[in-house]
């Protein structure tokens, strides 16, 4: 049975202990001591937006997303300057096919498990 001047029964955050705060101020834990507020266990509603705040909400963000690609713009813009032209670009690849005639001639011997030669 529950008496009144045991209190209100409380969780400590810390170790999650179930107590009675026994009407005192400040809320200690017996298990674990901590000391806590009586605006610890109070639980924090949140209101709803009103339209000044949703409006400058949306306000931030396009401004962000508008920073943002500017960012982008500049750094494409810089990297075009980097890259090579159509006649650089076709200079820089390499003929492979004299490659393709040496792999031809490479001869490769194989022993299996038994001692046997594969080709």
């Amino acid at each position: 049975m529950v008496k009144a001047s045991w209190g209100t029964k409380r969780t400590c955050q810390n170790c999650a202990a179930r107590f009675y705060d026994l009407n005192k101020s400040p809320i200690k834990c017996p298990k674990c001591g901590r000391e806590h507020d009586r605006e610890d266990f109070v639980k924090v509603r949140r209101g709803r937006q009103t339209a000044a705040q949703a409006a400058a909400a949306a306000a931030a963000a396009a401004a962000a997303a508008k920073a943002a690609a500017a960012k982008n713009k500049k750094l494409e813009d810089s990297a075009d300057d980097d890259d090579l032209s159509d006649t650089e670009a076709d200079d820089a690849i390499e003929d492979t096919d004299d490659l393709a005639d040496e792999a031809d001639d490479i001869e490769v011997t194989v022993e299996d498990d038994k001692g046997e030669n594969d080709r």
